[in-house]
């Protein structure tokens, strides 16, 4: 299934492609028995006028401008600081104190400890 900006993108490479013009394909009438061109009525300067206009249109949606082909106003910018363009890393969640064991060998444990009757959690490093 295709998006509607993806159909119009290939209804518009199609036309830029020449299909319109008057040596070219041609755009056949499904509705009728013999071979008959949806755009005959049409002259050849209109036709290489919709393949030039389908050719810019192209042109705008390859760089991000459907908005002057909708002729509609642009959609807000994305703001500049999210963070699906550049995740974080995560931080390692052991560091040691003494240099003999690198940083991530060790395995964070998490133990319950009691304390007057109430049960409070707490991570243990285990080596």
């Amino acid at each position: 299934m295709q998006s509607a900006g993806e159909a119009l993108r290939r209804v518009m490479e199609a036309a830029a492609s020449g299909l319109l013009l008057e040596h070219g394909p041609g755009l056949r009438d499904p509705c009728e028995k013999e071979l008959v061109d949806a755009l005959g009525n049409l002259s050849a300067q209109q036709r290489e006028d919709l393949t030039a206009s389908a050719q810019q249109f192209l042109r705008q949606i390859a760089f991000r401008q459907i908005y002057k082909v909708l002729d509609m106003e642009p959609l807000p910018k994305a703001k500049a600081g999210g963070a699906w363009k550049f995740p974080r890393k995560r931080r390692r969640s052991n560091t040691d104190a003494d240099g003999d064991t690198p940083n991530g060998e060790g395995k964070i444990v998490k133990t319950e400890v009691k304390a007057e009757g109430a049960e409070t959690s707490t991570p243990a490093v285990k080596k």
